[in-house]
């Protein structure tokens, strides 16, 4: 082979060695682009940013590109764009876990990719949202702390010595150990302090835990005698350390319960166990060992403060078999009460059961919901009637006439009168697979004039009067219906909106035009919307009914009449059978 014959192989070679190179490189910055113009159009719509299914989707966009050209230049942009993705989700919901989230993969992008110019920016947005979102002031001087020291260089340096010297008092001190920045990825550990005590000092204390069960779905709900901060974390699987996925909460300033220590095995499908532990002495930690999970909502409900944690199967799982009602309780959690009302209902009110639905119908479960119980009386009228009674008898009424005019399997959420959390309602819609949820209320109003019917579904609030009634059904302030709405970010993609608007409509149409034809003086409030805790977290098309207002003389005697109930729970029970023919899931006669 001569000497030109060599030459011409050695660049035939390069050429071919080059090319995978270069068509990486071409196809990263392509789907890189494709993801920044998704970005771009989330931000361009306000519509859209109220969605967390929107946020989601332009995150797994730049996800797929950091995992398929994690070596090339766009693999670190894409990281930092999961990050700013997240962080922008959080400024919409404004739920903590958000926060987390973006703090983390921040700073995972400054760890992974240190060389890139935005491992700087990953690291101040980091220390921003550390300092102003999850008010760990501590935390977040560290983080501006290592940017300084590490990426000196960095246009971002400069803002980082500027937030140290503003945050000069939470430095911590010389002769200590600096304390770890953020948790790492691996299993969670849930040590026992050492001396710890079970009431943390200055703080309050997790007392119950809470949990119903299903393979498809699963409530926990953590009870804590004093409102704090919390935040939470997801951990995937890691196959190579044997480690299932799981998903923690720490709570601050808070003790834990000695009957609360020791594992709680679950085995639904979806929760393995519930462990708990003392990380610190005044840090309870909760672990919740997963088998699998499709997604996961974590929320506060307040009056009084729990935390609700949330776990769905995986959506592309085939369904499973609905399950009869069944509730669980750890120890202390006051959880029998509602087991009886559940597993043993009373002689007097049957479970409400239809042998053989007929293959004609996919509405084959409705959950009916009887406002208030037990030591919540609800509101009470000019003479002493409590909404809890009368929530009651509509409750059963409209169980009747379900049964009769559709067919369906109806279940109650109490069938005497007993006191259910709010929060503990949906979870047992969502538990036995109910495809309605129907909440029964009446109204009230401090000026005794006021009178009416109308129907709610999960929503923001748009006025004063929606937000009033909202605060007083949540039995909340006003103030905390506007911390509420925020939640609803979180939620509302699940939520069936849509459905649920429709249901509304179709139930208060008919409410006021079939109780017109017997009762006089009958006023059409029309369909609203609020966020109510009731409603929050339904996976199924759900309403809330109020169905008069039992602060006026005239309306209050109304509910307590056998006449006006029935007429209700007719009226009811035959809107909800024209939605489920219009939307097809029963046949038409």
């Amino acid at each position: 082979m001569n000497v030109m014959t060599r030459i011409i192989v050695c660049l035939l070679s390069l050429t071919f060695l080059t090319l995978p190179v270069a068509a990486s490189a071409d196809n990263a910055e392509r789907a890189y682009q494709k993801a920044r113009d998704a970005y771009h159009a989330l931000q361009n719509s306000s519509r859209k940013q109220m969605y967390r299914e929107q946020w989601e989707r332009v995150f797994n966009q730049f996800d797929a590109v950091q995992k398929r050209f994690s070596k090339t230049k766009r693999g670190a942009d894409a990281l930092y764009m999961c990050g700013k993705t997240t962080a922008g989700l959080y400024s919409i919901s404004r739920i903590q876990p958000d926060a987390e989230r973006a703090v983390e993969i921040f700073e995972r992008m400054a760890e992974t990719y240190p060389d890139s110019t935005l491992a700087d920016d990953a690291l101040l947005w980091a220390g921003k949202l550390m300092e102003e979102a999850l008010g760990s002031k501590e935390r977040a001087y560290l983080t501006y702390q290592r940017l300084v020291e590490t990426l000196p260089g960095g246009d971002m340096a400069g803002k980082a010595r500027v937030r140290l010297a503003a945050l000069a008092d939470y430095a911590p001190p010389p002769e200590k150990p600096a304390a770890r920045p953020h948790v790492q990825a691996g299993a969670p550990v849930v040590p026992q302090a050492s001396g710890a005590t079970s009431e943390a000092p200055g703080g309050g204390r997790l007392t119950a835990i809470r949990f119903w069960s299903n393979p498809g779905y699963t409530r926990i709900v953590l009870d804590v005698s004093s409102e704090t901060r919390f935040t939470a974390h997801f951990l995937g699987s890691d196959p190579s350390e044997g480690n299932h996925p799981r998903l923690y909460v720490d709570i601050e300033k808070t003790g834990l319960d000695d009957s609360l220590k020791d594992p709680t095995i679950v085995d639904d499908g979806l929760l393995r166990q519930i462990r708990t532990g003392l990380p610190q002495s005044d840090r309870v930690r909760v672990v919740l060992d997963l088998g699998s999970v499709g997604d996961y909502k974590v929320f506060p409900l307040s009056d009084p403060w729990r935390i609700v944690i949330d776990i769905a199967g995986d959506k592309a799982a085939p369904e499973l078999k609905r399950l009869e009602p069944e509730i669980s309780a750890l120890p202390n959690s006051g959880g029998d009460a509602i087991a009886k009302v559940l597993v043993e209902t009373p002689k007097a009110q049957p479970p409400l059961h239809i042998p053989d639905v007929p293959a004609t119908t996919t509405l084959r479960r409705i959950v009916v919901d009887a406002g208030h119980g037990g030591k919540d009386p609800g509101a009470v009228g000019p003479s002493g009637v409590f909404e809890k009674d009368v929530t009651l008898k509509l409750a059963k009424e409209l169980a009747r006439e379900l049964t009769r005019q559709i067919g369906c399997e109806v279940i109650l959420t109490r069938s005497e009168d007993v006191y259910l959390p709010l929060e503990e309602r949906t979870a047992i819609a969502n538990k036995v697979g109910a495809d309605l949820f129907v909440s029964l209320h009446a109204n009230a109003n401090r000026n005794r004039k006021a009178y009416g019917i109308e129907t709610y579904y999960l929503n923001f609030s748009k006025n004063d009067k929606a937000a009033a009634v909202v605060a007083r059904e949540n039995g909340t302030s006003l103030k905390e219906v506007t911390d509420l709405e925020l939640i609803l970010f979180d939620l509302m993609a699940n939520a069936k909106i849509n459905e649920s608007s429709r249901l509304a409509t179709v139930i208060q149409e008919n409410l006021v035009q079939r109780i017109s034809k017997k009762f006089s003086n009958i006023r059409d409030l029309g369909v609203r919307q609020g966020p109510f805790y009731v409603l929050l977290g339904a996976t199924m098309p759900s309403v809330l009914v109020e169905t008069a207002f039992i602060s006026h003389p005239r309306e209050e005697k109304r509910l307590t009449s056998t006449a006006y109930q029935k007429s209700a729970a007719n009226a009811i029970a035959m809107a909800i059978k024209e939605y489920a023919v219009n939307n097809k899931l029963i046949a038409a006669q």
